[in-house]
């Protein structure tokens, strides 16, 4: 009982210790996010902004709809369902021409902090916007 006791205080010191002195204390999520964005533009290429903000988790590839209007035909282009985000498909999907229209990928850093990347069928940033957050829903002013 007694090395289960003291199992337990010098497991409780270990995740304290990571807590405190690992990074945990004074990591901020949102000022994060707020930096990595700071440093992403128009013109960048795929590579540069995946090697910048991480892999995201998931992307949506753009496409064209098109629709007649009053005889006339209207195209728009949507967003469309989201796909699992691996590396090296992705690369290849720009290889092969066979996301035309771009691309979209969300990076959520915190409750308040979120920014979608649009990319034109050639993998280069074409616009950089806030995603919706939880903040947002709830009206919450942000920091």
């Amino acid at each position: 009982m007694k090395f289960l006791l003291g199992m337990i205080v010098l497991f409780a010191l270990v995740i304290g210790g990571m807590y405190q002195f690992g990074g945990y204390f004074n990591f901020d999520a949102t000022q994060q996010g707020k930096d990595i964005r700071a440093k992403l533009g128009p013109g960048m290429t795929h590579k540069q902004v995946f090697d910048i903000t991480g892999n995201p988790r998931k992307y949506q590839v753009i496409q064209r709809k098109a629709k007649k209007f009053g005889g006339q035909e209207i195209e728009s282009f949507i967003p469309g369902p989201i796909n699992i985000f691996k590396r090296e498909r992705y690369d290849e999907r720009i290889a092969e021409n066979s996301m035309p229209h771009g691309s979209l990928a969300t990076f959520h850093y915190s409750e308040s902090q979120a920014f979608t990347v649009t990319f034109d069928g050639t993998g280069t940033v074409t616009f950089i916007e806030k995603a919706g957050t939880m903040s947002d829903f709830l009206q919450m002013p942000e920091d």
